[in-house]
């Protein structure tokens, strides 16, 4: 009876360990991302500093559209100061200034314009585009588009992520890093991996390392909307051990604990 009761214990010591182990593997580092389990043998793509391609407006896209005629002779006045009207008319331009959305079918819809297919085109594309049909019922339209969303995410260490916003398209990988509040602590600033979007939805994944003065150059490499900057961390083994260890030891210290009191009175 008694070497029953003992196996028993044992038993559910055994199994209440084995359970929370395996836990304990689920959980520890599981807010880790991207994770390459043998990097040795991982091919990163050749970095360039500037983009291989020029961005291509996408569904979601949203887009500044500003339309002078006379090849912007307005545009240029306004902007001269004449009559001492400037600022009251720029700020009078800006308000009428809006965001329009490029659909998920790729279109979009402007004044005077209509529906037109924006997907697919650069920037420059696009705007031609709008000339080109602004032309038909207006003198030398001038146009400009402007990107309103562009954004890349920067995950900087352990539970730190921020969207940033391009004001501009030359936005470098260390200005980008800089406004979303630079290399968090335990993060590895030699293993910074960018992944890019090209096509067909598919990713080219660049490392960059600028632990040393070496990394300058690749510190200048220009960031393009929906790229996802990923900083690598020291994972801190011990804190989380400790953290994610102590339900499995207060169940194995309770069965010790049933077992001593089991053991104290069948003696």
């Amino acid at each position: 009876m008694i070497k029953g009761i003992k196996i028993a214990v044992f038993i559910i010591i055994a199994s209440s360990f084995f359970v929370s182990c395996q836990k304990y593997k689920q959980r520890i580092n599981s807010n880790q991302m991207f994770v390459i389990n043998d990097e040795s043998n991982f091919s990163f793509d050749s970095l360039t500093i500037n983009p291989k391609t020029e961005y291509k407006v996408s569904p979601g896209d949203r887009f500044s559209f500003i339309f002078y005629t006379n090849s912007g002779e307005r545009f240029l006045y306004n902007m001269s100061g004449a009559e001492g009207k400037t600022m009251q008319v720029n700020q009078m331009d800006q308000n009428r200034v809006r965001d329009y959305l490029v659909r998920l079918d790729g279109t979009t819809e402007l004044p005077k314009v209509g529906v037109i297919k924006a997907s697919g085109l650069t920037v420059v594309e696009l705007t031609n585009k709008i000339v080109s049909i602004l032309s038909k019922s207006y003198i030398d339209p001038f146009v400009q588009i402007r990107l309103t969303n562009q954004r890349v995410i920067v995950f900087t260490g352990i539970g730190k992520a921020q969207v940033v916003y391009l004001k501009n398209q030359n936005t470098t990988l260390l200005e980008a890093l800089a406004m979303a509040g630079g290399i968090a602590e335990y993060s590895k600033s030699n293993n910074i991996r960018v992944m890019r979007k090209m096509k067909n939805n598919q990713r080219e994944i660049y490392k960059i390392d600028l632990s040393t003065i070496k990394g300058v150059k690749e510190a200048s490499m220009i960031v393009q909307s929906e790229d996802y900057i990923y900083v690598d961390y020291r994972p801190r083994v011990a804190n989380r051990t400790i953290k994610e260890a102590g339900p499995w030891l207060q169940v194995f210290f309770s069965a010790f604990s049933l077992y001593a009191i089991i053991r104290t009175l069948t003696q």
